[in-house]
């Protein structure tokens, strides 16, 4: 059979080229929009969680995760996110496949850490009041009832103090001595610690009414300064507020930076952004929180206390912290803490 050619009308031919290079540009813009929207949901998701706002980050996050993204950083900050819940399955879960796709010896700790936790968590009862939900033995329950009353009354002055209205739960878990350096790995001279939950042993849980609530609004602090201003806040802001809260006589304190500022060896305020853990030598650790109490005295007793809050709640807007310092006291960090040691060597020759 003899097929004819048909000749193609040379007229059409344009208009063929331009439907088809239509149609891949409205297909390649719909797929870049997408791309761009998801970037966008993961993005907003990780700064919100940078910023402390958990509850606001997790629906981007796991929108990310339910359409199939896989980012390592978006498992990590889910993983975060729900630990802080004490919802630890879940926590693990993403940790895993953020360790699967980006190993780490952190995330491979908190791993270990979490499942740790996951089997004293079954043998623990809870008790739920206002804004805390507490895990502790059931055999004491004593201390339960002290703790959490504490917490509470702890709670409503410090809220106050920190113009902190929002609805927020805290996770707080008393621990045996035992389990408490077992599964923390905390060094000897913590008497308990903030990593997203407050953590108090039994044997401080125990002491007297004013060393408890001591501890308790020092932890808490923390807790609440994550909430409002996220993780970026320097340890030794963290820790300087801490101690101004708790309530602690801070005349040994002061005793401990003296003998420093003879001996010459204050430890620079630029080197005490990570935590004083890593500090091996108790000594240095002593010096580190003395330096971050007193300094944060300095701020308040010079600037006043709102400088401390107009701090917290700008963390997130400035791209460094010496602009956010310069922005509130129009000096850097460097130029108070020159300001600052003058002061404690003048007080020292008096």
């Amino acid at each position: 059979m003899n097929l004819k050619k048909i000749p193609f009308p040379q007229h059409i031919l344009p208009l063929l080229i331009l439907f088809l290079y239509s149609v891949s540009c409205c297909f390649g813009t719909e797929n870049s929009d997408n791309h761009k929207d998801i970037r966008s949901k993961i993005n907003k998701g990780i700064s919100l969680y940078k910023q402390g706002r958990n509850n606001e980050a997790l629906p981007y996050l796991e929108d990310a995760i339910n359409i199939g993204i896989m980012s390592p950083d978006v498992h990590y900050a889910a993983g975060e996110i729900y630990y802080a819940r004490n919802e630890l399955n879940k926590a693990i879960k993403h940790w895993e496949i953020s360790q699967k796709h980006s190993p780490s010896e952190a995330i491979r700790s908190k791993v270990a850490k979490a499942k740790k936790e996951l089997k004293l968590d079954e043998k623990l009862s809870d008790k739920i009041s206002c804004n805390f939900v507490l895990k502790y033995d059931q055999d004491d329950t004593y201390s339960s009832e002290l703790v959490l009353h504490s917490l509470v009354n702890a709670y409503n002055e410090l809220a106050y103090d920190f113009g902190w209205y929002k609805n927020s739960e805290f996770t707080v878990i008393l621990y045996s001595n035992e389990d408490f350096a077992n599964i923390l790995d905390v060094p000897s001279w913590a008497a308990a610690i903030y990593d997203g939950k407050i953590r108090i042993p039994f044997q401080y849980a125990s002491l007297n009414i004013e060393d408890l609530e001591s501890i308790i609004r020092h932890e808490l602090t923390h807790a609440l300064l994550h909430r409002i201003s996220g993780n970026n806040v320097p340890t030794w802001l963290h820790e300087g507020i801490a101690q101004y809260k708790d309530g602690v006589n801070d005349s040994a304190v002061r005793d401990v930076l003296r003998e420093a500022v003879i001996d010459n060896t204050l430890i620079p305020i630029s080197n005490l952004k990570k935590g004083f853990v890593n500090l091996k030598d108790a000594a240095r650790v002593k010096v580190a929180y003395a330096e971050s109490l007193v300094f944060v005295e300095y701020l308040i007793n010079n600037y006043g206390f709102y400088t401390i809050l107009e701090i917290l709640n700008n963390f997130n807007n400035y791209p460094s912290i010496d602009e956010l310092f310069t922005s509130v006291y129009s000096l850097d960090l460097k130029q108070l803490e020159i300001g600052w040691i003058e002061d404690l060597r003048l007080e020292i020759m008096e």
